[in-house]
């Protein structure tokens, strides 16, 4: 059984949707959606199934808000290599007078938001940046094991099915030695590509690179590509749309230069898998239709 999700296009109406049909409901900006019952059965029968294969490793599970400090995103480099897909936060820091002025034009659609100030926070990219800086400093000689949940947004420029702008990422964070960081990649890359299998998704796994910005994109992306630090899990979120649900990304020591992580004396190597899970349940859906969280818990 498969059902269609509509992609959210900027100058289409809102379609009227049913109720009960759990596919997630279009608002009036692209790449934002609204979850129904239905479709949180799904994305809570993911967590419990992840949950379920994480069991054998110890990992510490962590819970972050939707905000990160600007001050770690820039530490981390993401400001140079995705500017075009971070999203600020802005706030009005002038004088009650100065803001009589810019009142009117609210109702007028004028730039209300001129006088706007960067603010010390930035809407949070991924769900593990917040990992690095809680670790940052340490030594993490024995492999720090972390799992993480948070909504994280990226100012994505397509209405494409899938490709949202506020999205939830759940992923599993590993900080070592390099040898066990990729030991531990292509473990769980395994363990999930056969847990997808079992659910009936038929994944493909690809090697990948990340939306690299500016003149030194190509590059970027060759040498990620040919050193195969980042595998993606594609498998079909709707009719005729096929798109990553999952990542096994390896770091290399990036992560433990930025935030003085070490391992053995040397600078840390960083991996995680990550999991998006409204894609990964547009998938199952997809697939299985209203029998999408009963296969779930079957399965795992």
């Amino acid at each position: 059984m498969t059902s269609t999700i509509p992609s959210a296009n900027p100058t289409a109406p809102v379609p009227p949707r049913v109720p009960g049909s759990g596919l997630p409901i279009p608002t009036a900006v692209p790449g934002v959606f609204l979850y129904p019952e239905a479709f949180e059965r799904v994305v809570d029968a993911l967590r419990a199934g992840v949950a379920r294969l994480a069991a054998t490793e110890p990992f510490q599970r962590l819970v972050v808000p939707p905000v990160i400090s600007r001050a770690t995103i820039e530490r981390a480099g993401y400001v140079e290599a995705f500017p075009q897909l971070l999203g600020t936060v802005h706030g009005y820091r002038g004088t009650a007078s100065g803001w009589a002025r810019l009142r009117p034009l609210v109702g007028a659609g004028g730039d209300w938001h001129a006088q706007q100030e960067i603010r010390d926070l930035v809407l949070l990219p991924a769900a593990c940046y917040p990992v690095y800086a809680a670790l940052a400093g340490t030594a993490v000689d024995t492999p720090a094991r972390v799992t993480v949940q948070a909504t994280c947004f990226r100012d994505e420029a397509t209405g494409e099915a899938g490709r949202l702008r506020s999205f939830r990422m759940l992923e599993l964070v590993t900080a070592g030695a390099e040898e066990h960081c990729l030991r531990w990649r292509a473990d769980w890359l395994d363990r999930v590509g056969r847990w997808f299998t079992d659910l009936g998704l038929a994944p493909v796994v690809e090697a990948a690179d990340d939306p690299f910005f500016g003149p030194g994109k190509k590059v970027f992306q060759a040498a990620q590509r040919l050193q195969e630090l980042k595998f993606e899990l594609k498998v079909p979120v709707a009719d005729g749309v096929v798109q990553a649900v999952a990542s096994a990304n390896h770091h290399k020591d990036h992560f433990g230069v930025a935030f003085d992580l070490t391992a053995d004396a040397a600078p840390a190597h960083t991996a995680c898998l990550a999991f998006g899970l409204e894609r990964l349940a547009m998938a199952l859906i997809h697939a299985h239709g209203d029998d999408a969280a009963a296969v779930l818990e079957a399965t795992t």
